[in-house]
């Protein structure tokens, strides 16, 4: 009888260290918690395309963040507006339009743009696309004379001056001529709050 007691008693003593090992885990297990984990939302948003270039039926969209990618070009320039003043001389920088239009290969070797803002549109020859435009007397502006052609570079600007554009002002997008020397334009070649431009051949 001992020896059938002091099993009893030993089987007891070993449940109760089992079940003390199992209750020691199952306390110190992680937790798994009701609520789930709320997803990073701005991660996964997409920015908006704030720009749109299109040929035909291809249209390629871009966001800030994209324009940014391209190559871009820094120049200097200014207009001369109708009334005899010189307005917007600084250094912007953008992308020059040539670097757009080099995405369709397959545009023959004339074309025009149309240029698109919030709610007018405005055509560009393709002499004017490739810089050949007149240039303006930067020391008197009351000369309606232009003093020449010159070659500048026609840009998709989104900086003046290190700051960028803003909706306020000339939005975020800006058609702007511009060279090393930072001639004078006319004011009707340069356009403000650009959303899109439509290439067509000519």
């Amino acid at each position: 009888m001992p020896s059938n007691t002091n099993k009893i008693i030993g089987a007891v003593v070993a449940i109760a260290v089992i079940l003390s090992i199992v209750v020691f885990i199952y306390l110190n297990l992680p937790k798994q918690t009701e609520e789930p984990i709320p997803e990073d939302t701005n991660d996964r948003k997409t920015a908006p395309a704030i720009f749109s270039m299109s040929y035909d039926v291809e249209q390629k969209n871009f966001t800030l963040s994209e324009i940014l990618q391209l190559e871009s070009y820094t120049g200097r320039g200014g207009y001369r507006t109708q009334s005899g003043s010189i307005k917007g001389l600084g250094n912007y920088t953008g992308v020059a339009i040539s670097t757009l239009i080099s995405m369709f290969p397959s545009l023959p070797n004339l074309y025009s743009l149309e240029v698109f803002s919030e709610d007018e549109a405005r055509f560009y020859n393709y002499s004017t696309i490739i810089g050949n435009v007149s240039v303006y007397n930067p020391s008197n502006a009351s000369d309606p004379n232009p003093i020449g052609t010159g070659t500048m570079t026609m840009v998709l600007a989104y900086q003046y001056e290190g700051d960028w554009l803003n909706e306020s002002n000339d939005g975020k997008l800006k058609i702007v001529f511009l060279d090393d020397e930072g001639s004078i334009t006319e004011s009707s070649l340069w356009w403000k709050k650009v959303t899109s431009i439509r290439l067509i051949t000519e």
